[in-house]
């Protein structure tokens, strides 16, 4: 199970200037008084405009947002790649192209279908041209809890991609995939002939803009000007080779503040956080095991599959939410096979440490698993979809549930348990059975679970009904009773140990 999501929550600070709130990013989180964060937060949104929810809304994965900007980078590059170095004909009658200033930030709202529906919210965008940086933060309502709020940023320099989460106590994650990295620059294309196309005029939220269109078969990206200001960036682009499913987000654009007096320096610079994971939890310091009741959607083309180093897995209400999600917006998305859903028995030290978020089965092409993002030993652990200060790592309870990582290094050897001093040393977690396997279709289609999922996002409570089909599907093999069929796989940690390669 590859939980590549993220619940962001409330990583921008807010001070009082003038009466008049202001913007400021996570890079300054120590600056801020952490006691303040949440109510500053709900004065922003109550000051630059309320959130407004479409359809099924709820988080991106974390990857979704920073996967279409990479994109978006490569169009734009493509284009200038094969931009016909012949004077083109102009129409007399044209305006002027606009020219973006290099340094500017702004407040925006954005609409979004980078989950597979759309969504809406409010953010800020900064750039530097020449310093080759990019700040994105957006916030957004949460799927089955309208008052949940998630929140992401996003920072690009140069070659390098940081996503920042968890609130008041954030975490960092430097991103190594998502192909080829680098700034590129949304909006100065249009000041240029080869690359842009005029497309006429509009009014976006009451300002006349013109339009300009990137000049790229295949792809939509246009930019709304009104004179050197940008008011709106569109992008749609395919999501696949097959054509269809797309990615699309708009972005609108309020005031800018413009030049380095304006735009301060640390919106560009990637804080300290990210040059380490976080600590293992301190209440979970010298506390002897405990155990989990684990559950993981995964393939089931072999054995190898129910191997679980390296691996994502979620208590019950974590994996609830998961394949809710995976399986009612998802489908088009899923990067495995997933066939099965198995539940395990473990032992963890509590001393949790920051989840890595993992991918790939040995059946996988490029065969896998591979993890990134998290500690390399401690059992990773985070509300589902980050949700929480500090994504929920250190907390007792959370209402939606929690995913865990299982990093190979931090396996007992069979029969042995962590100690009280995993936090520091030692193995983290050990397997002491599969309770139980159920194949997907029983619990989707036989026990007809995305209906107890649709219900749950709808009335934007929680995901009882979810969850108590998830359980129900694990606790009876009685059709009758909600239950599933036990289909087997390896039973003990021995024979799993001798079945992987």
């Amino acid at each position: 199970m590859s939980l590549l999501f993220v619940w962001w929550i409330s990583s921008v600070c807010l001070v009082d200037q003038n009466d008049s709130p202001q913007l400021r990013s996570v890079a300054q989180i120590g600056d801020c008084d952490p006691r303040r964060n949440m109510r500053v937060l709900k004065l922003w949104l109550g000051t630059c405009g309320t959130l407004h929810l479409l359809a099924f809304a709820f988080p991106a994965p974390f990857d979704n947002q920073m996967r279409v900007l990479t994109e978006v980078g490569s169009m734009i590059r493509a284009a200038e790649n094969a931009a016909n170095p012949q004077v083109l004909q102009l129409d007399a009658t044209e305006p002027a192209r606009p020219k973006i200033p290099g340094r500017f930030s702004a407040p925006m709202k954005f609409t979004t279908f980078d989950t597979g529906y759309n969504q809406t919210g409010n953010g800020f965008f900064a750039q530097d041209k020449d310093q080759q940086a990019m700040r994105v933060e957006t916030m957004r309502p949460s799927l089955g809890l309208g008052d949940l709020l998630i929140n992401a940023t996003d920072l690009v320099v140069q070659n390098k991609s940081y996503v920042m989460t968890g609130g008041e106590h954030p975490i960092c994650r430097v991103l190594p995939f998502f192909g080829q990295q680098r700034f590129t620059d949304f909006f100065s294309w249009a000041s240029n002939p080869q690359l842009s196309a005029y497309r006429g005029q509009r009014l976006v939220a009451g300002r006349p803009c013109t339009i300009w269109a990137l000049r790229l078969k295949g792809s939509h990206i246009s930019l709304c000007s009104e004179g050197n200001n940008p008011v709106e960036l569109n992008v749609t682009l395919p999501r696949n080779n097959s054509g269809g499913d797309v990615y699309n987000f708009t972005y609108q654009f309020g005031t800018l503040s413009t030049g380095s007096h304006e735009v301060p320096e640390y919106l560009f610079q990637k804080h300290q956080i990210c040059d380490s994971v976080a600590p293992a939890c301190e209440n979970g310091h010298g506390v002897a095991p405990v155990p989990l009741d684990a559950y993981i959607f995964h393939p089931g083309m072999s054995y190898a599959d129910y191997n679980i180093e390296d691996q994502n897995v979620a208590d019950l209400p974590g994996d609830a939410l998961f394949i809710c999600t995976m399986r009612l917006y998802q489908e088009g998305r899923l990067d495995h096979n997933y066939t099965l859903i198995s539940r395990y028995s473990l032992e963890v030290s509590p001393a949790f440490g920051q989840y890595a978020a993992c991918n790939g089965y040995p059946n996988t092409k490029p065969p896998g698993p591979h993890c990134f993002g998290g500690d390399d030993r401690l059992v990773g652990r985070e509300g589902s979809f980050s949700s929480g200060d500090g994504e929920g790592r250190c907390v007792r309870e959370n209402q939606v549930g929690f995913w865990y990582g299982l990093p190979k290094k931090g396996r007992c050897p069979a029969g042995q348990a962590p100690g009280k001093d995993a936090w520091s040393s030692g193995c983290t977690w050990s397997l002491k059975k599969r309770v139980k396997t159920i194949r997907q279709d029983c619990l989707l289609k036989d026990q007809d679970y995305l209906k107890y999922c649709k219900a749950d996002v709808l009335e934007k409570k929680g995901f009882t009904r979810s969850i108590k089909a998830l359980e129900a599907a694990f606790a009876s093999e009685d059709p009758s009773m909600g239950g599933c069929a036990d289909i087997g796989g390896p039973n003990t940690d021995e024979r799993l140990a001798a079945v992987i390669v």
